[in-house]
């Protein structure tokens, strides 16, 4: 085993006849040679084909499901000053908020700062997550 991986690391990536009988045995490893179709196996290609074919057609095909018109029908919607406040830019007052409810020992991504930190340098990065939020815009 230790040797074929060093051949590997040697061989393994040139254009090499060592390299061709692999990738040749790994294609014959996962080629689908037959189905089970119905009971009896199945080896011509393209009867595996066909059914491979049909089987995910039946799988994925859509259902003709019959949905309730709603014609006329009335639903609530926002008054036009809410409508407004969902597209309008974060205010610094709201990115704080949000900052401040967080748990402190809680990390905001992958770089493994937890909101203690950002907590404690808030005036220092609130210019980045001022424009990071703008970035939205």
């Amino acid at each position: 085993r230790q040797k074929a991986r060093v051949r590997w690391l040697k061989e393994g990536d040139n254009n090499s006849n060592y390299f061709h009988r692999l990738i040749n045995h790994r294609r014959r490893q996962n080629a689908i040679q037959g189905l089970f179709i119905n009971g009896v196996w199945v080896h011509d290609p393209s009867s595996v084909k066909n059914a491979a074919l049909h089987y995910f057609k039946s799988r994925f095909a859509e259902e003709n499901t019959s949905r309730p018109t709603l014609d006329g029908v009335q639903f609530p919607s926002l008054p036009q000053r809410e409508k407004e406040s969902l597209v309008a830019r974060f205010s610094e007052v709201e990115i704080k908020s949000a900052v401040w409810d967080c748990g402190g020992d809680k990390s905001p991504g992958p770089d493994g700062l937890n909101f203690n930190f950002i907590k404690l340098f808030w005036e220092t990065l609130k210019p980045d997550f001022i424009r990071f939020m703008d970035e939205f815009y």
